[in-house]
């Protein structure tokens, strides 16, 4: 029995000698930087992914541009639809598109006929013109270059087909920067 307490003894010794391991507080200092570099990683990651939304959405508008400018060319006017889902079945009646782009979140994208002949309402061989709506992720601020190309005010002597009723300016929050809102005109 003696023997047995006298190995023990020795035992611990040595493994106090030998022990080369981490305290618990090196540790939790590990895993607090290992965190904050992991938190300015996934910050950095998350602002491209917007940015990246954001371009999609601009690209989307300018082949859904492009697709009404066949349109253009085929019929000599824009189509008189009043809304995106009406806009994709007149595309695709008439063979220009199968689809139309949708929002990479899902929100709803717009399309306004619009025209300058000054018709209240035109006929439809009178829709000259059109806007196109997207909510953007970035503001005008955070991401200036974004929004260069942005229409922030109606043309002149347009009047186009907006909630319901034909305009010729934009509501408060119709293109309006600071609700988000990019359009494009044509």
């Amino acid at each position: 029995m003696r023997q047995k307490g006298r190995f023990l003894k020795i035992y611990l010794q040595i493994m106090k000698k030998n022990h080369k391991g981490f305290t618990l507080i090196e540790m939790a200092v590990v895993l607090l930087v290992i965190g904050i570099l992991a938190g300015i990683v996934l910050r950095n990651i998350g602002g491209q992914s917007a940015m990246a939304r954001d371009t999609r959405r601009l690209g989307d508008l300018r082949n859904t541009a492009n697709y009404l400018s066949t349109y253009l060319g085929k019929f000599g006017y824009f189509p008189s639809s009043t809304s995106w889902t009406d806009l994709e079945a007149e595309l695709q009646r008439v063979g220009v598109v199968d689809r139309l782009p949708r929002d990479p979140s899902r929100k709803d994208y717009f399309y306004f006929p619009c025209s300058d002949t000054g018709s209240n309402p035109p006929p439809e061989s009178e829709i000259n013109h059109f806007i196109l709506q997207a909510n953007l992720e970035q503001t005008p601020s955070s991401s200036p270059r974004l929004w260069e190309t942005a229409v922030t005010t109606m043309p002149n002597n347009w009047r186009c087909y907006i909630n319901g009723s034909w305009v010729n300016s934009f509501s408060d929050n119709t293109c309006n920067p600071s609700f988000r809102n990019y359009c494009l005109a044509q």
